[in-house]
């Protein structure tokens, strides 16, 4: 239900059903996948943009056999080219400066593309039980809308999730329905 901004709220997204979100938006467009590296099996993202866009390209930092992810740092890289949808899936909490990524990934996207963020949600209790050692900063709804305000994106929808996990118990479903949040931006005009 929109909250007069154009967020939905707590629209929930079963698990891998944001793949779907987020296929849905990369159909037949160029695409900029942020963080490809390390997909595998169930949660291969990137194969799924790969076999869904018109034309894909992957960056990230730990090295690849495939031909179309490009080693190197989204803060500082430049493709010298626009893209009509930038993808950071769980990304931005690993970024050593937040703010850089942005404002590259800003730079990349066209005008009228959308920049797609999944990230986990810093104020859901399940973060606390078991932290990723490689996470520099963590978000709830209300920094991560902040900042990607102070980096020229307006949150056109906002959607709780469960998290990756391909199956959840009823129980887990309930302790992890707003585990992460998946966010849909575009540049401001």
């Amino acid at each position: 239900m929109p909250d007069g901004r154009g967020e939905s709220l707590s629209r929930p997204v079963c698990p891998l059903i944001r793949e779907d979100v987020i296929l849905a938006l990369v159909e037949n467009k160029d695409v900029l996948d942020i963080g490809s590296v390390g997909q595998s099996g169930e949660y291969d993202l990137w194969g799924k943009i790969r076999r869904t866009a018109r034309s894909a390209v992957g960056i990230d930092t730990e090295p690849s056999e495939d031909e179309h992810i490009v080693r190197g740092n989204m803060e500082t890289y430049s493709f010298a080219r626009q893209f009509d949808v930038v993808v950071m899936g769980d990304v931005i909490e690993h970024s050593d400066n937040q703010g850089l990524l942005l404002d590259n990934a800003r730079g990349h996207l066209k005008d009228d593309g959308v920049l797609i963020i999944t990230t986990p949600n810093a104020k859901w209790f399940t973060i606390a039980l078991k932290p990723n050692p490689t996470h520099t900063l963590w978000h709830d709804r209300y920094t991560l809308s902040r900042i990607l305000d102070r980096h020229g994106f307006r949150v056109r929808e906002f959607r709780y999730y469960f998290g990756n996990k391909p199956r959840y118990s009823l129980l887990k479903k309930l302790l992890s329905l707003r585990q992460a949040m998946l966010v849909i931006c575009e540049k401001k005009t």
